[in-house]
């Protein structure tokens, strides 16, 4: 027989998606899938070897994609100087392109959480990550300001969708018992990224020809 804490384990591992039918997590039972022992309640170390299990399978990943997300969106005011000398922005025009990203950003929240409960957040942080990725790649390109208006305005896009996908994704793996846990330790990537965008930003620029 399975331990009462292999048991639970195993159901707290499958996603807590509302929209499971009940005939499915029935037939799970009927197949021995989920011992009946599952139902009954788990102690405090029973939920912390699951807390466990549960972070080292999916925060750490999201965690890394938000460093990176962070690093992103904030690594253009630290290209400023260079950036206004190459394209002959203005200090008004460069503001307005840095804005563009916050505006696209706003609007698109909850959008995006509303894609993400119909189509999935798995599928809505793959699209968002690959298109970031690409506006990004993009933003080397630029030659004026209208461009980097836009490409920023793009950025705000593809990024808006990471935040809020990552936190439906931990409220349907984690049961509520450790979530509260999970989305702390994932909030802590904003500060790294803070860090690692502000202390990572000086040598490329100083290794950058004039």
């Amino acid at each position: 027989r399975q331990s009462r804490a292999q048991c639970r384990a195993r159901e707290l591992w499958l996603p807590n998606d509302q929209a499971m039918a009940d005939e499915e997590l029935a037939a799970l039972r009927e197949s021995s899938a989920l011992h009946p022992a599952c139902e009954e309640a788990a102690s405090d170390e029973e939920h912390d070897e699951i807390f466990r299990h549960l972070w080292w399978r999916v925060v750490p990943v999201l965690w890394l994609g938000y460093v990176l997300n962070i690093v992103d969106r904030t690594n253009l005011g630290f290209a400023a100087l260079q950036m206004q000398q190459d394209l002959a922005l203005t200090a008004q025009s460069f503001g307005v392109a840095s804005g563009f990203f916050y505006l696209s950003y706003g609007l698109m929240q909850v959008p995006s959480n509303h894609l993400a409960s119909r189509i999935g957040p798995v599928r809505v942080l793959a699209v968002s990550t690959i298109s970031w990725g690409a506006v990004s790649a993009a933003t080397s390109l630029v030659g004026d300001a209208a461009a980097l208006c836009a490409l920023r305005f793009l950025l705000g896009l593809a990024e808006s969708a990471f935040y809020p996908g990552c936190l439906f994704l931990l409220s349907r793996w984690f049961p509520p018992q450790s979530l509260g846990r999970a989305v702390a330790l994932f909030a802590t990537a904003t500060s790294a990224g803070g860090l690692l965008s502000t202390a990572g930003s000086g040598p490329p620029l100083r290794a950058a020809p004039d």
